[in-house]
């Protein structure tokens, strides 16, 4: 097929990044892998992963002529989608796509004016719900706006897939019918993460937990997990966000981990290099997901590849990843009590840890891996040319 991929490359949040992102390049190089005629559209700058993938062929990219500034904000990214929709249908003059794959509300609006311009297919992908965000993280995660948008584009779409199944509920309920809705998990670069590779230092006298979010922030549930700690006493807890981490946001933890005592068992890193990331969930022996919401459960598949059991809300992207009882545990949401039982059972069984890491592993490289993830696509793309034809052929 010729894949048309529109979406950011550079993985930093926007207005429609609730709860993370796809990796658009790593899903592009794993679907030329398979024989597919793939080109990323893209307003971001490319990120080294996208340029490799460029010079080694996989995959062109193309970019889109807008500043990446005007897709971070709402009030900068209305005006922007009728340009951007333009170009991209004078792309698709000269290298028209079989299918066209959409990322977020802010390139799947462009995406699909276009392709309605130009009749083509269209699979929408959402980084994660503003619906079920507000849910489990307060009405100050997103918008009215992000959620009326969510709402169009799924009701236009040709085939619709959600990153977990609870968001596949959710855009069931939006009014996308079931027949064109599927989920489609994010991968894991199993050759980053594993069990193989450089493993961060610790102190052998105390029991390590690695908690692992975007950032600092209140809604990422690190507050939980210090509050916990208390009656963990062998224990040290590792806290690390992938992202630029906010200062406010970092000194707030840190202050609260002082007013309750555990100040010097709790340790911040913010770690963006995804080598350092591996090598600190290799030094754990429990791996807690804290974030009330994560739709692609990045943190718990990252922490599996690793060969480390987890502690993960049973909601979301984790509820499809974890088996219970048999890689991990899950616990309520927001349940400090279920929290703690979860991570006393744990650190107090280290046979038990050890065959949940293993099983962790085989799952996120049998179920997650890139290769894995683009046959669900593949799957997706047919399905959209297929109910596109049904509908041409009723016209």
């Amino acid at each position: 097929m010729k894949l048309a991929l529109v979406g950011d490359l550079s993985g930093t949040a926007g207005p429609d990044c609730m709860g993370g992102t796809y990796d658009v390049a790593s899903l592009a190089s794993a679907l030329a892998r398979r024989g597919h005629d793939v080109r990323i559209h893209t307003a971001s700058q490319n990120t080294s992963e996208a340029t490799l993938g460029e010079i080694a062929g996989e995959f062109a990219v193309a970019p889109i002529p807008v500043e990446p500034s005007e897709f971070a904000e709402v009030d900068t990214v209305m005006p922007a989608i009728g340009e951007v929709a333009r170009h991209l249908v004078g792309e698709w003059e000269s290298h028209a796509p079989d299918v066209v794959h959409c990322y977020g509300w802010t390139y799947g609006m462009a995406a699909q004016l276009a392709a309605r311009r130009k009749p083509t297919p269209t699979v929408q992908t959402f980084h994660g719900l503003a619906t079920t965000a507000r849910r489990h993280c307060g009405p100050e995660s997103n918008s009215e706006t992000a959620i009326q948008l969510e709402t169009l584009l799924v009701k236009n779409a040709t085939v619709v897939t959600a990153a977990c199944t609870d968001d596949l509920r959710e855009v069931i309920r939006m009014g996308c019918p079931r027949a064109r809705a599927s989920v489609l998990p994010a991968g894991i670069d199993v050759e980053d993460f594993d069990v193989v590779g450089t493993c961060a230092p610790r102190d052998d006298a105390r029991q390590r937990i690695v908690a692992l979010a975007r950032d600092f922030s209140p809604h990422q549930g690190f507050g939980q997990l210090i509050r916990v700690l208390p009656s963990l006493p062998a224990a040290e807890l590792v806290l690390i966000a992938t992202n630029a981490a906010d200062d406010i946001d970092a000194q707030r933890a840190l202050g609260l981990a002082s007013h309750i005592g555990v100040a010097g068992r709790v340790h911040l890193v913010n770690a963006v290099d995804e080598r350092e990331v591996a090598a600190l969930l290799r030094s754990a022996d429990v791996v807690a997901c804290p974030a009330p919401y994560d739709a692609h459960a990045e943190a718990a598949l990252r922490a599996m590849a690793c060969g480390a059991a987890v502690v993960a809300p049973e909601s979301g992207g984790p509820r499809d990843a974890v088996v219970s009882e048999v890689t991990g545990l899950l616990v309520p949401p927001g349940s400090a009590e279920a929290l703690n039982r979860a991570l006393r059972s744990l650190l107090s069984q280290k046979v038990l840890r050890q065959g949940m890491g293993l099983a962790g592993r085989a799952r996120a490289r049998s179920r997650y891996s890139w290769d894995r993830v683009a046959t669900d696509a593949e799957v997706a793309y047919q399905a959209a040319v297929r109910v596109e034809g049904m509908a041409t052929a009723s016209r």
